[in-house]
């Protein structure tokens, strides 16, 4: 129940008010007035944050690795998720990548079972990658908070930016990025798949290659190099 108004129900509801330790249940208009006043405060995002990671943690929850040549690693998915809330004029609805007028907040799922690690809210039209390397940074904290197993980041092609890998090299952690091939020719690719890759005909008419190639990237007085 999402609505302000759904409080009216418990409004005299004894046991309810005696669960939330509260000596009475506020009006609606009151509920709709203290919450907006709570957004404000850094605080509350904080602890609201450590709870959801200590209800993870103090559950034991079994948080299940992928295995890569039988080493495992806990998987961390980031990904943008629209939310379409058009006919509303609440503040920060603008229009999104989807088509339609909304939010557009970014989310961090951990484990094979999805459990939500971190997310930030962000208006409709912000762009993907905007806020994402500090966002990274701060996933990355809240998962070595549950775990001390290597992570696999895994992300779309709007967040193939050198920004995120040099936070995610710093880290350590490993990831998958989606390839973004911005102005590079599709023609360049088949030509560099079919001199340094393999080929596999995964049915008739249908051939994947399969290769990588190395890409040296600085990281403060370091060169790393890294697979595409």
């Amino acid at each position: 129940k999402s609505d302000y108004d759904n409080i009216e129900t418990f409004r005299d509801d004894a046991f309810f008010a005696l669960a939330l330790d509260i000596q009475r249940v506020p009006s609606s208009p009151t509920l709709r007035q203290r919450l907006d006043q709570a957004a404000l405060v850094e605080k509350w995002k904080t602890i609201l944050h450590e709870e959801s990671l200590d209800l993870i943690r103090h559950t034991n929850a079994e948080i299940s690795p992928v295995y890569a040549k039988d080493k495992p690693y806990i998987p961390v998915d980031l990904d943008v998720s629209p939310f379409d809330n058009s006919k509303t004029k609440k503040e920060g609805v603008e229009r999104t990548y989807k088509g339609c007028d909304g939010y557009a907040p970014m989310f961090a799922y951990m484990g094979q079972e999805g459990y939500c690690l971190h997310v930030e809210m962000r208006k409709g039209s912000v762009h993907c990658q905007k806020g994402t390397p500090n966002f990274i940074q701060e996933t990355i904290q809240s998962a070595r908070k549950l775990t001390d197993q290597p992570l696999l980041f895994r992300l779309d092609s709007g967040n193939d930016s050198r920004d995120n890998l040099i936070i995610l090299l710093e880290n350590h952690a490993s990831f998958i990025i989606k390839r973004n091939p911005r102005k590079e020719k599709a023609e360049d690719w088949l030509y560099i798949a079919r001199k340094y890759g393999i080929c596999c005909e995964e049915r008739e008419g249908k051939k994947v290659y399969l290769g990588s190639i190395p890409e040296t990237i600085q990281i403060k007085d370091q060169e790393r190099s890294i697979p595409h």
